[in-house]
């Protein structure tokens, strides 16, 4: 598979902010619906209504694997999708350096750590959670 041949894509103008795929992915991610623990993030413009969907682009260049200073930041040969390992530091290069803002620091059993869309392995399971038809992949 070509590495960001998958990637979640979003039709902001049909959300309508629900954010049931931030609780779908915290549930699979973390086996609670926590607002902290989310792949994609819904965010309310100036203007009520409109939604920013924010979710990574998988990158062919991968800036955030080159910021890391660990090398823990790799693409799934399988899934295409670029994954932070569990070794994450906290340092918060991988987020400094994504120009899409698509990373997050989370508390991961007692850890701040980097977070981010690693496409559910393959199968991003936001997509068929979304009861607008607002992402797809």
């Amino acid at each position: 598979m070509k590495p960001g041949a998958i990637k979640i894509r979003v039709n902001e103008e049909v959300c309508q902010g629900c954010r049931t795929c931030e609780a779908v992915c915290s549930l699979i991610h973390k086996e609670a619906v926590s607002p902290q623990v989310r792949g994609i993030q819904v965010k309310e413009l100036d203007e009520p209504g409109n939604f920013k969907l924010t979710v990574c682009q998988q990158c062919f260049d991968m800036p955030c694997a080159e910021a890391c200073s660990i090398g823990c930041i790799t693409r799934n040969v399988y899934s295409g999708a670029v994954e932070i390992g569990e070794e994450c530091i906290g340092c918060e290069a991988c987020i400094e350096a994504c120009p899409y803002d698509a990373i997050v620091m989370t508390d991961l059993d007692g850890e701040l750590k980097a977070f981010k869309c690693d496409l559910c392995g393959g199968l991003p399971e936001c997509v068929p959670a979304c009861p607008r038809n607002a992402l797809s992949w």
